[in-house]
């Protein structure tokens, strides 16, 4: 069981007022405190499993918003991380793109068709390979970029503000005991779940 002393109490409960402020959470979360309280009265912790996705949920929200309101219209998957990868001053080619989000070449074709019909990137033939397309971002890719840099910063801030400087590196001491250091990514766990090698209980 993990010992929690009173400063770490508190600085828990600092990160979670926060992110209720910001309206990622809404429940009380539970303290070490409660363990004689009456089960009958004590409020529901809220679980920090659904309190992990609804604070995604709501970056992604911020995110969204802050999109449509530049004039870019609807976010969709994987767009961010497809313009992205092709941030580079060579670009990148559908094959790699379908490389690295795990899909076919023809999944990747139809991704960077519809970024190409939005005005985010720009497809040729490669110079290096007569079977591939290389995909290069528009100047209003880059701006698209730009937009979701910047408000991923200014979340940054406002929960930095928020939980003060001791506050926001609790917050990320969390976010970092939970991965074990091992830097996982959301394209090797889900190709592992694809093939059957992630099991959940």
């Amino acid at each position: 069981m993990f010992e929690v002393s009173d400063d770490r109490s508190q600085t828990v409960n600092q990160v979670y007022n926060s992110l209720t402020s910001l309206g990622v959470v809404s429940e009380r979360p539970p303290s070490h405190d409660d363990a004689g309280a009456d089960n009958s009265t004590r409020p529901p912790s809220f679980g920090l499993g659904p309190a992990l996705r609804r604070a995604w949920l709501g970056y992604q929200l911020r995110l969204d918003t802050a999109v449509a309101d530049a004039g870019f219209g609807e976010r969709r998957f994987p767009d961010g991380r497809v313009l992205r990868l092709c941030s580079g001053l060579a670009g990148s080619t559908i094959s790699a793109i379908g490389r690295e989000l795990g899909i076919t070449r023809q999944g990747a074709s139809k991704v960077v068709e519809h970024l190409r019909d939005c005005g985010y990137v720009s497809v040729a033939d490669s110079a290096t390979s007569k079977r591939e397309k290389s995909v290069i971002l528009t100047s209003r890719g880059i701006d698209y970029l730009d937009v979701l840099r910047a408000t991923a910063r200014e979340i940054e801030d406002e929960l930095s503000a928020e939980l003060g400087r001791e506050g926001f590196a609790s917050l990320f001491a969390l976010l970092e005991a939970l991965d074990h250091g091992e830097r996982a990514r959301m394209r090797d766990y889900l190709r592992r779940h694809d093939r059957g090698e992630a099991r959940g209980s």
